[in-house]
């Protein structure tokens, strides 16, 4: 099963409606029907922006958010163990940015920090046996990133 896939299966398993949206080659954004509201960050439906950057052999995730009456059933976890299994299966990293709030969580997924941004949030990273490769990798895909914005 891909990971796209995978993705849509907890969705379906857990009764949270979705739409996939294709926002760029490799960057995918699903939504569900509920507007989230939740402390600093804008509101919206989004439940799972990410971005595979094959070149990179990276997955970037940019947002995860399991609407509130989902909340507290493991379904954000499932997600990502979803990622975390991609990246060993196709020997990738996961890199994301985490709020200083949300650190504890990452860390308890088995995500290290490996810098600091100037923005406010701390770059953690799965998958590579180097703090160096994450910021490597990082670094090659950052300016493609924000491009797309």
């Amino acid at each position: 099963m891909n990971l796209l896939d995978e993705f849509e299966q907890i969705f379906k398993q857990n009764e949270i409606p979705y739409t996939l949206e294709i926002k760029a080659e490799g960057h995918y954004a699903y939504r569900t029907d509920e507007e989230m509201r939740d402390a600093g960050i804008a509101p919206d439906n989004v439940i799972l922006d990410i971005v595979l950057d094959e070149k990179n052999e990276a997955l970037f995730l940019g947002m995860i958010r399991v609407p509130h009456k989902k909340r507290g059933q493991n379904i954000g976890a499932r997600l990502v163990q979803a990622m975390k299994n991609f990246a060993k299966e196709n020997h990738w990293v996961v890199i994301l940015e985490s709020a200083p709030e949300n650190l504890l969580f990452w860390q308890k997924m088995h995500f290290s920090s490996f810098m600091y941004e100037t923005y406010g949030f701390w770059m953690m990273g799965y998958g590579a046996k180097s703090k160096l490769i994450f910021k490597v990798k990082w670094t090659q895909m950052k300016k493609n990133l924000y491009a797309e914005v």
